[in-house]
């Protein structure tokens, strides 16, 4: 009687070898199925935050502005916006006014908070503290034209008469910080004490901001 090989009766070790390589092969694909899915999950649940995200920059930014584009508001939480500090993008120009020669004078940086107060962002607000922040260091390129963005399209969905209004004001704060710093020349009545660089920089703000389009009336 010829001898059987195996670990149970009628099954050749070939055959019980080929049945746990499948079953090894099998929960590996389970297990890498599984990891599929978990990734997948994770990026669902990374969308649905960032959706959320984008929607609470959105209500801060629709109690000033109406802006509802997808890919600016991105632009806007990357640069780490939150719908605490959503409202302070609107005094970016401010800043960059403040930031023209290269540093902040301390009547420059008074003149910025009094306005932002003016405006709503009190001390002690989350907002309030980004606009400190900005003064204490100068904001990237990035931010300063993302902000340009945002209120050029918030400005845009305006009547024509609403919108140049909205933007003759957000020249004149502008202009008020350019000011801050004019010393005796100002002091004076020599001239406002606005410097060559912050004066440039009010035409370009002027330009891009009534490049603003609309509906007209």
């Amino acid at each position: 009687m010829p001898r059987r090989t195996g670990d149970g009766p009628g099954r050749p070790a070939s055959s019980m070898l080929s049945l746990v390589t499948r079953d090894l092969l099998k929960e590996r694909e389970r297990g890498a199925e599984a990891e599929f899915f978990q990734k997948q999950d994770a990026k669902l649940i990374a969308k649905i935050r960032e959706r959320a995200h984008l929607h609470e920059v959105a209500l801060a930014l629709a109690e000033k502005l109406r802006v509802d584009d997808p890919a600016l508001l991105e632009r806007v939480v990357r640069l780490g916006f939150t719908r605490e500090t959503g409202a302070s993008i609107l005094l970016v120009p401010l800043v960059e006014v403040a930031w023209a020669d290269g540093d902040v004078s301390n009547a420059e940086r008074q003149a910025v908070l009094d306005l932002a107060a003016a405006r709503g962002v009190e001390p002690g607000t989350p907002a309030h503290e980004q606009v400190l922040g900005w003064m204490r260091v100068r904001p990237s390129a990035e931010l300063f034209e993302t902000a340009m963005e945002v209120l050029r399209v918030g400005f845009g969905v305006l009547p024509p008469a609403e919108r140049d209004q909205r933007i003759r004001e957000l020249l004149d704060v502008c202009d008020r910080v350019a000011e801050a710093s004019g010393g005796l020349a100002k002091l004076f009545g020599i001239d406002r004490g606005v410097s060559g660089e912050e004066a440039r920089l009010l035409d370009e703000l002027a330009r891009k901001l009534r490049s603003a389009s609309g509906p007209t009336t």
